[in-house]
């Protein structure tokens, strides 16, 4: 029998011979003509390629190619609404109207028609033909009975369908409880989709079972296997005079770490003095977990699998076990710890006149916050200031120094910085939330990201010097029609931005620095970040478009990402000598992809815990009215940010009487019908609570009071009621 590979190729490329004629399976089968080709085993092959979308089954049992058939094939998401997305194997996403899903649930494989192409003013949409294979993504949901039949709410806006459960009677759950399911095609008599429960989490109110219905429902691994405990079981962190001899002993020198003040493991140490003329000594000392964790290695191979760590908002599911991170790859204070440093001498200009990367032996002396360094910076005594002795505090003002130059090299060529402020919830001994605030961005934290940047670029620059491979974190330069579409929505609030001019990152951060402090700062900065390409890592280097760097990579985080492993292994060719690699470049292909992936599903679990968080905290303010700004304009209404709490939630139309509201052509506001009054971006209302929903995660206002536009210099018109 020929190979799969080749027997596909020769299928597509008899079905593109026939243009848009539709073939029957026997005749195709006598058309490709193999000798020893068994006609079961040609049928096999033809089902899988339909399970993956690149061929289409028609009428009577005829194939053609899916462009050919006006059909394609895609990954659907579902929305708050009912309708969803399709993502295509392209790229692009389609829009499916709430009718049109066919039955389709979050992630699963659908084949789809074009309904509507593409007008000017109309985007395309499409329907839903067939389901080519379910998503076998967890799905968590409330259970609940109603006499011998079960089924499951999801409890997430992206799953709008109900599961009946099979065989109820064997499933442990009481009324109520959080559920992990395996969705299933309909059952015999049903419409709904059915479901398996594969876990019962317990009753929602119970703590950290929100936050742990959040991991589940993102398929994030919660414990290590036993192999791998048993693995970092075994390992001896005892630090010999022999491996000692082996390394740069830089126990002496004053090495402190910067964390957050409730960080449980410090994977990063800084060091720093000045030279006589007046250039800085820099050394940047990250914990040696390639040490620790061969290659392969049970421990590595679960690494690689996590991708990085998930840091939700009550907890960190880690990418290493707690030995390693907590331990032994901890950089405590007064304790001699195994590291790869990186050291630079860097001139008044910020320029790097010479680097150096060893292995190393270290001895932190103090364990500092970013509250503490900042208090101690501005003079004061707050947060443990006094505490610090004359050797770390003189660091830490050249550190200070070192940092402005960094920053001012860093906006001459041209980085972009964003001002994106997150969200920080206040959790209780219970997990209930009791504040959000919004995260501090201190001059201590400039110190700290300065500080890495540079050993990134380093470390990045001698492997590149080198030839060898690894993965850069790479950040490619935007799509132009995007920025396109942003200025269009910039001019519609009264701003000047020429997106002819994208490639020059000054004008960009010019034109950042033009609307800071406007009331719609916070809406233009995420606008412009999302014209922007997602940066990811590739063993092909492609540039850093944001911090306007030719190479790029991450090195400071072994701990909590696995790329930065990988490339200490790549580092410790350079320190030992040789060039040996284990894997070929298609291992970090394939890897690249992979981490990226993780990330963007990390990112997701990790905003999803806070926005439930969020709305956990705010449903204890139903009632209550605020001042906020409206920072997103959708078709089902608007979005506003409040000024007291870091939250954002959802006007409806449907709250907002006496007219019928459209998106007007720009996106940026909505419009009434009849009366010409207008919501638009950057608009300050006051509004009311009225929903927070926990499981959804969304919450809900209604305006009280707003300074919304309205036609004619504030006069209303009225449109004529057309008799019939």
């Amino acid at each position: 029998m020929p190979e799969e590979k080749d027997l596909k190729t020769v299928i597509l490329d008899t079905l593109k011979s026939f243009g848009k004629k539709r073939i029957r399976r026997r005749q195709l089968y006598n058309l490709i003509g193999r000798k020893g080709l068994d006609y079961e085993d040609f049928k096999g092959i033809l089902t899988e390629m339909e399970s993956v979308g690149t061929i289409v089954r028609m009428k009577g049992r005829r194939f053609a190619l899916p462009e050919d058939s006006g059909l394609f094939t895609g990954v659907i998401t579902l929305s708050r609404n009912g309708g969803g997305y399709i993502r295509t194997k392209d790229g692009d996403t389609v829009y499916v109207q709430p009718r049109f899903t066919y039955g389709a649930v979050s992630g699963d494989l659908v084949r789809a028609k074009m309904s509507r192409h593409g007008r000017p003013g109309f985007a395309p949409t499409a329907k839903v033909v067939d389901i080519i294979e379910r998503s076998s993504e967890p799905v968590v949901g409330t259970y609940r009975k109603t006499g011998a039949t079960a089924y499951v709410v999801p409890r997430n806006s992206t799953s709008v369908i109900n599961f009946i459960v099979k065989k109820p009677a064997e499933v442990d759950a009481q009324d109520g409880d959080l559920v992990v399911v395996k969705a299933e095609p309909p059952m015999k008599g049903f419409s709904l989709p059915s479901c398996t429960v594969v876990e019962v989490l317990g009753d929602p109110d119970s703590p950290g079972v929100d936050v742990l219905a959040v991991a589940k429902h993102h398929n994030l691994p919660m414990i290590f296997p036993d192999a791998v405990l048993e693995a970092a079981d075994r390992i001896d962190g005892g630090i010999t005079p022999e491996t000692i001899v082996q390394r740069r002993d830089i126990r002496d020198m004053v090495t402190f770490t910067i964390d957050p003040v409730d960080a449980k493991d410090f994977d990063d140490a800084i060091s720093v003095s000045k030279t006589e003329d007046g250039s800085w000594l820099l050394g940047v000392h990250i914990a040696d977990v390639a040490h620790y964790v061969p290659d392969s290695s049970p421990i590595d191979l679960e690494a690689e699998k996590r991708g990085m760590s998930c840091y939700l908002v009550d907890r960190v599911i880690p990418m290493l076990p707690e030995k390693l991170s907590n331990d032994l790859c901890s950089l405590r204070p007064d304790e001699d710890r195994l590291t790869k440093s990186v050291f630079a001498e860097i001139d008044s200009e910020g320029n790097v006149v010479k680097s150096d990367i060893a292995n190393t032996v270290i001895h932190s002396r103090m364990r500092l916050t970013y509250q503490q360094v900042q208090a101690y910076l501005d003079g004061g005594d707050g947060s443990g200031a006094g505490d610090i002795p004359p050797d770390v505090g003189s660091a830490l003002k050249h550190l200070s120094e070192l940092t402005d130059v960094l920053i001012r090299r860093r906006q001459e060529r041209g980085t972009i910085d964003f001002e994106n402020p997150e969200a920080r919830i206040v959790l209780d001994d219970r997990g209930k939330p009791t504040d959000i605030v919004k995260r501090e961005q201190l001059k201590a934290h400039r110190m700290v990201e300065e500080a890495m940047i540079c050993a990134n670029i380093i470390t990045a620059t001698a492997l590149t010097d080198r030839k060898m491979s690894f993965l850069y974190r790479i950040h490619e330069d935007p799509d132009p029609k995007k920025f396109d579409a942003f200025a269009e929505t910039a001019q519609a609030l009264g701003y000047s931005f020429k997106s002819s001019r994208a490639s020059d990152r000054t004008y960009i951060q010019s034109f950042l620095e033009s609307v800071r402090g406007t009331d719609h700062e916070r809406t233009l900065n995420m606008l412009l970040l999302r014209s922007m390409k997602r940066a990811c890592y590739s063993p092909d280097n492609r540039g850093h478009y944001g911090l306007a760097l030719p190479i790029y990579s991450h090195f400071t985080s072994p701990i909590r990402r696995y790329p930065d492993l990988v490339l200490h292994r790549r580092l410790d060719t350079i320190v030992h000598g040789g060039d040996g690699d284990p894997h070929d470049y298609d291992y970090y292909e394939t890897l690249g992809e992979a981490v990226s992936d993780r990330e963007r599903v990390t990112d997701e679990a990790e905003r999803e815990s806070i926005k439930m968080k969020a709305a956990e905290f705010m449903h204890e303010h139903l009632g209550e009215e605020f001042d906020g700004i409206i920072s997103g304009i959708i078709p089902v209404g608007f979005f506003v940010g409040l000024d007291k709490y870091f939250v954002e939630g959802l006007v409806h139309v449907t709250t907002l009487h006496n007219d019928y509201y459209t998106v007007d052509r720009a996106g940026v506001s909505l419009v009434g019908r009849a009366t010409g009054r207008r919501f638009m971006l950057g608009d300050r209302v006051r509004v009311v609570v009225t929903a927070a929903d926990k499981d959804k995660a969304e919450i809900d206002f209604m305006v009280v009071h707003d300074g919304a536009k309205k036609k004619g210099g504030g006069k209303t018109t009225k449109r004529k009621r057309r008799r019939s």
